[in-house]
């Protein structure tokens, strides 16, 4: 079917505009808790000219090294375009990084000759994965970066721009600075250049004049970028910072901080473990065409090894292997469609008729083969062949792609800006406004947002990055609402309480129902995303006269907020336990059944009707 009928102009243009299709999803509101420490960062490096390498926000920590100067350039950026576009601008320049990641992706992918149309189908098939991550972290930088990279290798090893592989250590040089995973960088490079060899092996081309322009470039920028690596706040001592993540920090003092982290824990388990499993056995399929149509190259088992290995031992890195499998998969696909292709060509192609012999003897060819002796095109018969198997393909990649996207859409809201029901300003300014005399403790995961909001005026307790183990464990205790907790908030001198009302998975923190029965406590404000109590004690009672609340009023906000979390992604059984608690605890007996009720209708979980047969039994 010569290229699939298309002419390799048209063939591009359509890719380009469809994969320009497949990044309009890729859109999300900003929702990572790390959004605000990133930005107080930011404006320290920005306004102060200080790269902060010790810490400045969290007041148990101060002067403790932290991880701020391996990420100092991501911060720098953000907050500029912060400062310029607020946080729409932030979303677009988010969006931007992940269309350059898909068009980088797809040079790369059609340098290996994989075929336009498959090239931009594997892409979307695993643009879920990288969905999921795809909000104002250092490691957007990261993902950019190994698409930069396998471009430039590709460029060098497939394409004819060999001079590309010179920008490998100026990136090398920004990845440094950007965020501490350029590790991976080299493992890309020995991964290209093992292949390269392979295939210098396989073709009998290994000869030294033509290996010595393999080697010498690749090793020479290599070792370049291995030198310059250096040149960031760390030095050469976060190189193997992505093994120790993946190993969770087995024999450190923060190897329990990491290992309570759920993004950093293995893949077996999560809820990314059946998408993973997914993958495994896609990529699994795509070798075995792959194997069909001859086009398994050493690289992509490498690159598949990297990808699988990876996720397995941290469920953050799940949303990377698109990065690793989407070229091999394209061109594999590729591979195994042109075979088919020709297969049924050769198959269905009519037998050449005998010549027939005239005076003399001497043969004539069968005139309806024409002059060049050229087959025939294929008959329609074959080309509905062709059109099946291709279409097969297709709807499989779009089928694929479309789960996981669908996946990642409830677990990221879709749209620019900041999503709703995460952050509340409205605390932030009351806390402004009004400040707490005193230390607070707070929830890790809003203290990245106070961070931002609220430094110098007041320092936090703990925020997102959670490198302090004994801090770590002590917020665990009181979020938790161990026995002893008090004496913990006693330990750090802290007089105040800044919670969200429920956690990421739609419960209620443990502490909360204590403090709303604790009289030595009083509540001054609750929104549903936020509370702030604060302890009665002489340095606070003025300030309780002032701005204390009645407590009752919190169950009918957690109600409200409990509703929002729907839209977040969070468990519908867990959201309707926790609204008809909340009822209860509002002496509402009627509206807990009801809303029991109701989700049992929706879900049909267990646990939800055997609840409401309690409440009825009662």
């Amino acid at each position: 079917m010569g290229r699939w009928e298309l002419s390799p102009g048209r063939q591009n243009l359509i890719a380009f505009v469809l994969l320009f299709l497949v990044t309009v999803p890729m859109l999300t509101k900003i929702f990572t808790s790390d959004f605000g420490t990133h930005l107080a960062i930011g404006r320290e490096i920005v306004q102060n000219r200080h790269i902060p390498t010790r810490e400045l926000w969290n007041y148990p920590s101060l002067g403790m090294e932290n991880g701020s100067g391996g990420e100092w350039g991501f911060a720098a950026v953000l907050y500029l375009v912060h400062s310029a576009a607020g946080e729409y601008g932030v979303s677009f320049m988010i969006w931007a990084i992940v269309v350059a990641i898909f068009f980088l992706l797809y040079h790369a992918t059609i340098l290996r000759g994989a075929h336009p149309l498959l090239t931009v189908l594997a892409v979307f098939a695993f643009s879920g994965f990288l969905r999921i991550r795809i909000q104002p972290r250092p490691e957007i930088f990261t993902y950019l970066f190994i698409a930069m990279t396998i471009c430039l290798l590709s460029e060098y090893y497939f394409g004819t721009r060999k001079k590309a592989i010179w920008l490998f250590p100026p990136l090398i040089l920004l990845w440094a600075n950007c965020h501490p995973t350029y590790l991976m960088a080299f493992g890309l490079c020995g991964a290209f250049f093992v292949d390269a060899l392979a295939r210098a092996a396989w073709g009998g081309e290994f000869r030294w004049e033509k290996l010595r322009g393999w080697v010498f470039p690749p090793v020479i920028t290599g070792l370049l970028g291995l030198a310059l690596c250096g040149l960031n706040p760390h030095g050469y001592g976060w190189l193997l910072a992505p093994l120790h993540m993946i190993s969770r920090g087995h024999g450190t003092e923060a190897s329990s901080i990491l290992m309570s982290i759920s993004e950093l824990t293995p893949v077996i388990g999560t809820g990314m473990y059946a998408y993973y499993k997914a993958a495994v056995a896609f990529a699994a399929v795509s070798l075995v065409l792959g194997l069909f149509g001859r086009r398994v190259y050493l690289l992509d088992i490498l690159l598949f090894i990297i990808a699988f290995k990876g996720a397995w031992g941290s469920a953050r890195a799940v949303s990377m292997m698109g990065l690793f499998l989407s070229s091999g998969a394209a061109v594999q696909l590729t591979g195994f469609v042109s075979r088919i292709n020709a297969w049924l060509e050769t198959r269905n192609a009519p037998e050449p008729r005998q010549a027939s012999r005239g005076k003399g003897g001497r043969g004539k060819p069968a005139k309806e083969h024409g002059a060049s002796g050229v087959t025939p095109p294929a008959g329609t018969g074959v080309r509905w062949k062709q059109a099946a198997v291709l279409g097969s393909i297709v709807s499989a990649l779009i089928l694929f792609g479309g789960t996981t996207l669908g996946f990642s859409m409830r677990q990221l809201e879709y749209g620019i800006g900041m999503t709703e029901h995460k952050f509340s300003f409205r605390a932030a300014e009351f806390l402004r406004k009004n400040p707490v005399p005193g230390k607070m403790i707070n929830f890790f995961d809003i203290g990245g947002f106070l961070d931002w909001q609220l430094y110098p005026q007041a320092l936090t307790f703990i925020d997102g990055r959670t490198y302090n183990r004994e801090v770590f464990e002590d917020h665990q205790k009181i979020m938790g609402g161990w026995p002893g907790w008090e004496r913990i908030v006693d330990k750090y001198g802290a007089n105040h309480i800044i919670l969200k009302s429920m956690d990421s998975s739609g419960s209620i923190l443990p502490i909360v129902p204590a403090l709303m029965s604790h009289p030595g406590w009083g509540l001054v404000f609750s929104d549903g995303l936020f509370l702030v109590f604060v302890r009665d004690e002489p340095g606070t009672r003025d300030y309780l006269r002032r701005h204390g609340i009645d407590k009752g009023g919190i169950p009918a906000h957690i109600i409200l907020e409990a509703r929002h979390y729907r839209y977040l992604g969070v468990s519908p059984a867990q959201t309707y336990s926790t609204i008809a608690n909340m009822y209860l605890v509002m002496g509402r007996r009627d509206n807990a059944i009801e809303v029991l009720r109701e989700g049992v209708d929706e879900t049909g979980h267990p646990f939800l009707r055997n609840r409401l047969m309690q409440l009825m039994r009662k």
